[in-house]
């Protein structure tokens, strides 16, 4: 499967079978605007999305929901159904035993810098936390 890059619109190829129900991945949300949030989860992907969904739907500034995505949605005047999500990859076991978190957080790293989703285009993370682990693990 090849999807555009959310910036530039080069091709992404993604070399991965992945379903809903899919846990350890990364992935890429994407509004009506073109912009591109990465995230990662342990859980089913759906169960993720329907987060993003609800706090999208029941947005209110300075509430547990108010998150990166969320607020872009409330501000930008986008709904929960305009939302677009795509699987980026399946994070498996290291055969050699290993953090699976760690390794997760690594490749949400890569991924981030890959498309080019760091402020002030989308992942709008202030902290240098994201920064700071990719440079580190590069």
């Amino acid at each position: 499967e090849t999807l555009r890059h959310p910036a530039n619109g080069t091709p992404v190829k993604l070399n991965h079978f992945a379903t809903c129900d899919t846990s350890y991945v990364i992935y890429m949300l994407k509004c009506p605007c073109g912009l591109a949030y990465i995230g990662q989860t342990i859980r089913a992907v759906k169960t993720r999305i329907k987060e993003h969904k609800g706090s999208i739907r029941n947005f209110k500034k300075g509430a547990a929901n108010d998150t990166t995505v969320s607020r872009h949605f409330n501000v930008a005047n986008h709904n929960q159904s305009q939302l677009r999500w795509a699987i980026l990859e399946v994070v498996n076991p290291m055969q050699r035993g290993g953090n699976l978190r760690k390794k997760l957080s690594q490749r949400e790293a890569y991924w981030i810098k890959k498309l080019d989703t760091l402020y002030p285009k989308d992942n709008r993370i202030t902290e240098p936390k994201i920064v700071t682990l990719y440079v580190q693990l590069v």
